[in-house]
């Protein structure tokens, strides 16, 4: 997944934290406009990664200009539109008419949110006791809490949507939409998988698991993998599939455990037969300066609607 900030410069971390500390020390209270630049020699204490919920469904920016004020609601939002369902068409006698049909389209409305981090709070002087930019630090990271946050809504949703028990009619959309298959992630039970969308006429989109249930790929054989894919899966791991694609179908490994379940597989439909995404206000940095007190914190306002529910699915696998 891409770095956050692809156009920073990375330069030693003396001058890093010099021109931080300059930065504050030469402001007046108030804002500070001048953010320092990214780069750091401190230990890690894990690795973490970008959001999931933009590789399944495309954010667009909008502005204010393209909100709709709902009568019933004071939230922001944008209304769209649902291709129509068809009766479809039929044979009929040379002599006889056909039958009217009147025609609606269905719509929608995208609501938004606001997903913030806490109000990081820190002495300037303290800051000078460090050699690293602590405070970049502590913004990369807090970017990265806050598209965790959009991962966690959005599987929050999708197993709302799906339903919580396996192969029992979901209560939101009339169909079953999670399954559950026994014997493991073999290469015949993984096929199953594939026809949960297309049974319902949908191309599969996307599969997003994490890594610990992508390993299983790593016990596929010759017999499964075919050809020389599944020696290269034994010493390259994961990366040896070309895109991340299984049986043709983009995969999203992620290593958020916590948010994606083990031996559980979410399967979405196309963007376009999904939903809609949008930033309202992309992730904005709020910095102030008050004598020796520095505050920021950063939030972003973001609207995302599953419109075609029957466009996802999840599948959990037992044994």
């Amino acid at each position: 997944m891409s770095n956050l900030n692809p156009n920073v410069q990375v330069e030693s971390d003396e001058i890093l934290t010099q021109r931080l500390l300059s930065a504050i020390a030469e402001s007046g209270d108030g804002h500070c406009k001048n953010a320092s630049e990214a780069g750091t020699a401190m230990i890690r204490r894990r690795l973490r990664e970008n959001g999931f919920t933009r590789l399944i469904l495309p954010f667009q920016q909008v502005s204010k200009a393209d909100l709709t004020y709902l009568p019933d609601s004071e939230l922001p939002a944008i209304v769209e539109e649902m291709e129509p369902d068809s009766p479809g068409a039929k044979a009929i006698p040379f002599n006889d008419t056909p039958d009217t049909q009147f025609y609606r389209g269905d719509k929608f409305a995208v609501y938004f949110c606001n997903i913030t981090t806490p109000e990081y709070t820190k002495n300037v002087y303290e800051l000078m006791t460090y050699k690293n930019d602590l405070r970049q630090v502590v913004t990369d990271n807090a970017l990265k809490d806050i598209q965790t946050e959009e991962d966690n809504r959005t599987i929050t949703e999708v197993d709302r949507v799906v339903g919580s028990t396996a192969n029992v009619v979901s209560p939101v959309t009339g169909l079953v939409q999670h399954f559950s298959i026994n014997g493991g992630i073999t290469r015949s039970n993984y096929k199953e998988v594939l026809h949960h969308l297309e049974d319902r006429e949908l191309n599969n989109g996307v599969f997003l698991m994490n890594r610990h249930t992508a390993k299983e790929f790593l016990e596929w054989d010759r017999s499964e993998f075919g050809g020389d894919i599944a020696e290269r899966l034994a010493l390259e791991g994961l990366s040896a599939l070309s895109e991340a694609k299984v049986f043709g179908v983009r995969h999203i490994f992620t290593m958020k455990r916590d948010i994606v379940p083990d031996n559980v597989v979410y399967e979405f439909a196309e963007p376009s037969f999904l939903g809609r995404a949008y930033v309202l206000e992309d992730v904005t940095m709020y910095v102030e300066k008050k004598r020796d007190i520095l505050r920021f914190s950063a939030q972003e306002k973001i609207g995302v609607t599953f419109a075609n529910t029957s466009a996802l699915g999840k599948t959990t696998f037992a044994g």
